[in-house]
């Protein structure tokens, strides 16, 4: 059995999303089994996912997957390395999955690679650290870098998936993973454009659409079980989830930390620190805190990944640990004789029944903890007040696919 592996954030689910996995199929065989590592209840551009993680988990089984796993936490509130690395470092936890599969903007895992050979080199990475001396981000900076030595791989970077394809090989290098990685083409419209394409449209078009209740807008560009679930969640308020609605419990944990407490979630400077400090007892709002506190070399994404783990109080140290646990969300058709392998193949424990995680060792109830109280908090989000209740860690369990022999 060909086991392939995705990473992924079904932020929401949508045709493009569909098309990859079809895609997948089509190059490595129809019997090809998918696991997906996915993103929890909180994404990797400093947000709460627009709906719960079990449901869309299931929309991912539904639509193609075998398997969906929850990304670690740490990992999902990482840069785009640290994101890279986590997935790859999960999939490899698995002992048995021989390929990952990604979208870019270009479609080609060699023109990927040959990127990253190119960051590689000593001279580009003199000028890297040279640029950001200058204050420019890393990414920006990185691309200045290379633009040096290779202008064509330099204009890679100028885009979401192809930067975020890069970060997967490098990562598979780093990790000495035997993770053969290949790229599919992606279509339509572009990662944060806010208009539809070839017949696609981009999650952040459709979670703009959803914050203003145009469900209407989104319908052509979701799968029916993707479409369906949305509906579900809408109706009993548990969807959509956003930020906005918690900036009241954000504000009163952020307001209690002086700038060395902050310094526990970014690695940086003083600066910084300092000047996420001053940004949170200026701001009234979540969004006009992270706004405020942005700069030239410390993006937006970046500002609110550091204070959501400031929130869930999660260091930054942790973030970059292999993962010590993997929990399924959602077994499709192939799921259960996935798990069967992986119960003989994978290095770490598969928790498919959060009532046994008590069970596991003591040094993993720490995390195991941060994850039950970070799903209680993203709880707090919901819309319909008797949603916001604790304690959903252990009362969900992931679906299961019943058409499977």
């Amino acid at each position: 059995m060909k086991i392939c592996g995705v990473i992924a954030e079904y932020n929401p689910f949508h045709t493009g999303h569909a098309l990859q996995l079809t895609e997948t199929r089509r190059v490595l065989g129809d019997d090809t089994a998918i696991v997906c590592v996915m993103s929890g209840n909180y994404v990797q551009r400093g947000d709460l996912a627009v709906m719960e993680k079990y449901r869309r988990a299931q929309v991912a089984a539904q639509c193609g997957a075998d398997l969906v796993l929850e990304l670690p936490l740490g990992a999902a509130l990482s840069s785009a390395e640290g994101f890279a690395r986590g997935g790859v470092r999960a999939l490899d936890a698995l002992g048995a999955v021989g390929f990952l599969s990604f979208g870019s903007e270009c479609g080609s895992t060699r023109a990927l690679l040959r990127a990253m050979d190119a960051l590689e080199q000593p001279r580009v990475q003199r000028a890297f650290q040279a640029a950001l001396h200058e204050g420019l981000s890393y990414a920006a900076a990185r691309q200045k870098a290379l633009a040096a030595v290779d202008t064509q791989s330099a204009a890679l970077l100028s885009t979401s998936n192809n930067t975020l394809g890069l970060e997967y090989c490098r990562a598979i290098a780093a990790e000495g993973s035997l993770l053969t990685p290949f790229s599919i083409r992606r279509r339509g419209a572009a990662h944060d454009s806010s208009i539809p394409a070839e017949d696609y449209a981009s999650a952040s078009l459709l979670r703009a659409q959803l914050a203003v209740q145009q469900l209407a807008a989104c319908v052509p560009y979701l799968p029916a079980p993707s479409l369906s679930m949305l509906r579900q969640a809408l109706d009993c308020g548990e969807a959509p989830v956003f930020l906005s609605a918690i900036d009241g419990a954000l504000l009163s944990h952020l307001r209690r930390l002086s700038a060395d407490d902050l310094a526990r979630y970014d690695s940086d400077s003083e600066g910084f620190q300092n000047r996420l400090a001053q940004s949170i007892r200026d701001g009234v709002r979540f969004n006009e805190i992270c706004e405020h506190a942005q700069t030239r070399r410390y993006p937006l994404a970046r500002v609110r990944r550091a204070l959501l783990r400031a929130w869930l109080d999660l260091p930054l140290d942790e973030c970059g640990k292999p993962p010590a646990y993997l929990r399924v969300l959602a077994i499709g058709p192939q799921g259960r004789a996935l798990l069967r392998l992986f119960s003989k193949t994978a290095r770490v424990p598969l928790i498919t029944k959060p009532l046994h995680e008590k069970e596991l060792p003591e040094i993993m109830q720490p995390m195991l903890a941060r994850d039950v109280l970070a799903d209680d908090l993203y709880a707090l989000a919901f819309s319909a007040p008797d949603r916001r209740a604790g304690g959903s860690h252990f009362r969900k369990t992931p679906y299961c696919d019943t058409s499977e022999a």
